[in-house]
């Protein structure tokens, strides 16, 4: 036989016991304290067709493996009562284990782990966090080569210096050199996960910079006013909008007390007067954020004066006569309900005037609308000048004027009439000079205790209204008659 031929049928025979041993179910010792790190491993070789063996320490994993000789030992290194480094140490100097492959799990954070494991004997090293598909392939090659470390050369003994210390080896070559690839191999991983995070963590950092150049953009461009406010009050930072908005530089804010509250997170209406006395009306949003690594209030101002002034126009719209300016019936009601229950509760007598233009009519129908409510206007004018701002004036409809006045001591029907005509002669004779405008007027004083409703004192003075307008008429006719 030549020999190449004998080299031939050898490897022809080392590949049949290869075949035949992997279709054996290789059984897997494992050996970890970590339960959880112990399961998630057990999971993953179960579901890729291994037996597996569980054991919580050295001293446990060495006397399972003499029970159950098994195929691989894969163990921790940092483990109570025996440390994986012993354990494998031990396993190698048994005749009867000796031959079963050792893997160490180790983060190789210290060169010294690989003086450490060739010095304990150890097959390979696996680093952790480790990755399941390359534990998988480092340990079907493990029990692809079983064969060829079992009859592999004789142990050798070596010397090396390595961080100021002489280190003796004892291990066959296979071993050695299957321990340092496996470590080259962990070393090659672990700096392309570097180069990966590296390039992560610069796509974060361009990514940082952007949002930093656009969130700086929005905040330059916004047209809400935005304040940072620390804990003490004081501002931190304005934008370009909230200088407007506060008539004022960011300079001149910055480190001064921010003009409004902001303990308490949410929406409220806030107002700044002008120099030219104006007042611009806010509605600020205030919200607990991070600044340079404080924690600080972010207050943001939309300007909402223009909403402002539209709604309390139309508020004061809504209770006010369009043609006249006086209060409309809604209004009357409204303020005079509550000034009924001022005068109740101060205990004053309130007077209830109700005043109705005579021969109205005969205005519109002989010179037209637009004359009747000259008219009108006219006579607003009139009952304004006669009563004070602190009199309640409204218009009801048409020809018909009421007035609530609270008064320290009686009303004088006589003195008001008086009053009232000398202004209607002095705003212009109604309609034409040619006519002469008359007005009934009918008044109820309430004292204090008499618990009138305003509906109710408002029906006695019209009757009242109605009785005097009756007797001017009565009086009219005696004279032609």
């Amino acid at each position: 036989m030549t020999r190449n031929d004998f080299i031939f049928h050898r490897h022809a025979e080392r590949e049949a016991f290869r075949v035949s041993f992997m279709q054996q179910v290789p059984i897997v010792q494992v050996v970890e304290d970590s339960l959880t790190q112990a399961k998630r491993l057990e999971r993953l070789l179960l579901a890729n067709d291994y037996e597996v063996s569980l054991a919580r320490n050295g001293a446990q994993g060495l006397a399972l493996a003499r029970r159950i000789k098994p195929t691989v030992v894969i163990t921790d290194v940092m483990m109570p009562e025996m440390d994986g480094y012993e354990m494998c140490r031990q396993i190698k100097q048994d005749e009867a284990l000796r031959d079963i492959p050792v893997v160490l799990l180790t983060s190789l954070s210290d060169p010294r782990d690989v003086i450490k494991g060739l010095q304990c004997g150890a097959d390979n090293f696996l680093t952790k966090p480790y990755d399941d598909d390359h534990l998988l392939r480092r340990l079907h090659h493990i029990l692809a080569n079983l064969e060829l470390r079992r009859s592999g050369q004789a142990m050798m003994s070596v010397e090396v210096f390595f961080a100021g210390q002489y280190h003796k080896l004892t291990a066959d070559r296979i071993q050695i050199i299957d321990l340092l690839l496996s470590t080259f191999e962990a070393a090659v991983l672990q700096s392309n996960q570097l180069q990966k995070l590296s390039g992560d963590y610069r796509n974060a950092l361009d990514d940082v910079k952007r949002a930093q150049a656009n969130f700086q953009t929005l905040m330059e461009t916004t047209g809400d006013a935005v304040v940072v406010i620390d804990d003490a009050g004081k501002v931190r930072y304005v934008n370009p909008a909230a200088e407007l908005f506060f008539e004022t530089t960011s300079a001149q804010m910055t480190g001064k007390t921010f003009p409004f509250p902001v303990g308490e997170e949410g929406k409220r209406e806030v107002s700044v007067g002008r120099a030219d006395g104006r007042r611009v009306v806010g509605d600020m949003h205030v919200v607990s954020s991070n600044w340079d690594g404080e924690v600080v209030r972010l207050a943001t101002i939309h300007d909402v004066t223009e909403m402002v002034q539209l709604r309390e126009r139309l508020a004061i719209e809504a209770i006010t006569d369009a043609l006249t300016g006086l209060y409309n019936r809604r209004g009357f009601m409204t303020l005079g309900e509550k000034a009924l229950l001022l005068a109740q509760r101060i205990g004053v007598p309130v007077a209830c005037l109700f005043a109705d233009l005579d021969d109205f009519k005969s205005v519109n129908d002989t010179l037209g609308h637009d004359e009747g409510d000259r008219v009108l206007q006219k006579t607003a004018q009139a009952l304004r000048e006669t009563f004070r701002d602190s009199d309640i004036i409204g218009r009801f409809g048409g020809d018909e004027f009421a007035v609530l006045m609270l008064h320290d001591g009686e009303a004088d029907l006589d003195g008001i009439s008086g009053r009232l005509e000398a202004a209607l002669l002095r705003v212009g004779e109604a309609s034409r000079p040619s006519r002469r405008l008359s007005i009934s007027l009918g008044l109820h004083c309430s004292r204090p205790g008499d618990a009138l409703t305003l509906a109710e004192l408002m029906t006695l003075a019209d009757r009242k209204m109605y009785e005097c307008k009756e007797a001017r008429k009565k009086a009219d006719f005696d004279s032609i008659g």
